[in-house]
This record gives structure tokens, C-alpha cells and sequence, in this order.
């Protein structure tokens, strides 16, 4: 029966795949080396006892993976609080209409780089190691993550990115979140790749 214990694992497997170079979620299937009597011990199960409660099974790896990515810490006692939901909602939001908030994202993108009188490819290109335009636009939140994965997925910007921003620490960062995001995010290549030739192509 699904309960605490079953909510501490995945917790676990989710923390190590986003904190642990060593670890891949998907490669081990979400196994870990953890016993009963351990968790019992922990002063913090009654956590994990109540999101069992709060969250289904079929949820509760998109509410970890989601918190994760938000915030690589992922203390326990903070995913209770509403920030913790609200992170989650906003994923599962996204998931559910993956091709809607794609192509708004993408709309943003083309009337962000017209604005700023950039080519398409111009948004991508770093300029003497300074950010390029769409990393902008993802760190102020006008862009998801989801929606760079899939860009990402097409253009293989990041890699030129790894080589070329100067500064080590905000991209960095950015970057592992992006790589170990990616394996958690299913889209349909057609439909996204005819999204985009419809708002960059045929606008």
C-alpha cells in the first residue's frame, strides 16, 4: 500500500538525480538503497506521511521533480508550505497543455527578439560572453524551463552556451538544472516542431 515510505524513496531517488552527477533517475528506475527502519528513525517521515496523503503516486514524482527544478535544496518541511504546491501546480499545468504554453512562450520569444531588433538566430548567439537574449528572457521567468528544453532539443544552443558565457556561476547552474530537467519532460516532436515553423516562420 502506497504510504510514506514510498514517498521518501521517490523523494530520495529525485533528490539524488538533481544533486548527484553520479545518479540518473530514469538509468536506475528510480531505485535506491533505503531500508524501513531507517526512514523510521528520521524525524522529519511525518512529512513524507502527510504528502502521501496530499498527493497521488502518479503525482508525486511530477510535485518532486518540479520542486527540484525550482529549487535544488529541496528541503522537505519548505515542499509542504504553498510555495511547494504552487511550484508543482504550475508544472502539472504545463504538462497537461504542453503545446498551449509552448506556442505562447514561443510567441513572447518572436515579439521579444522584433522588439529588441534581433534576427531569430540573433536571440541565441552569445555576444563577448554575456548572456544571449532567450537566457534573459528564461531568467526573468517570461519563458519556462520546459519550453528551453524543447528549444534546446531542436537548435542545441546550450552546448555553444557551456563554451561561451564567461560567467560560471548563474549559467552553470541553469545548465545542470536544464540536463537533469529534460529526461522529465515528454513532447511530441512533430507538434512542436510545426508550433514553431507557424509563430518564427509564417508570422
Amino acid at each position: 500500500m502506497y504510504g510514506g515510505f514510498d514517498v521518501y524513496k521517490i523523494y530520495l531517488a529525485v533528490k539524488l538525480h538533481f544533486t548527484s552527477k553520479k545518479y540518473d533517475y530514469y538509468k536506475y528506475d528510480g531505485k535506491v538503497n533505503c531500508k524501513l527502519e531507517t526512514f523510521t528513525k528520521r524525524n522529519d517521515r511525518y512529512f513524507f506521511h502527510k504528502l502521501s496523503k496530499q498527493y497521488e503516486q502518479t503525482d508525486i514524482l511530477d510535485f518532486f521533480v518540479a520542486n527540484f527544478a525550482s529549487d535544488s535544496k529541496g528541503w522537505i518541511g519548505n515542499l509542504l508550505q504553498r510555495d511547494g504546491r504552487d511550484v508543482y501546480l504550475d508544472f502539472k499545468k504545463r504538462k497537461e497543455a504542453f503545446a498551449y504554453h509552448f506556442r505562447n512562450d514561443l510567441v513572447r520569444i518572436n515579439n521579444d527578439f522584433m522588439s529588441n531588433n534581433l534576427s531569430f538566430d540573433d536571440g541565441f548567439v552569445c555576444r563577448n560572453g554575456q548572456h544571449p537574449r532567450l537566457l534573459r528572457l528564461l531568467l526573468q521567468k517570461r519563458i519556462s524551463l520546459q519550453t528551453t528544453i524543447v528549444l534546446d532539443h531542436f537548435l542545441s544552443f546550450s552546448k555553444n552556451w557551456d563554451k561561451e558565457i564567461t560567467e560560471k556561476v548563474v549559467w552553470s547552474k541553469i545548465s545542470s538544472t536544464l540536463t537533469r530537467v529534460k529526461p522529465f519532460i515528454k513532447f511530441n516532436v512533430t507538434e512542436c516542431k510545426m508550433i514553431m515553423k507557424e509563430v518564427f516562420i509564417n508570422e
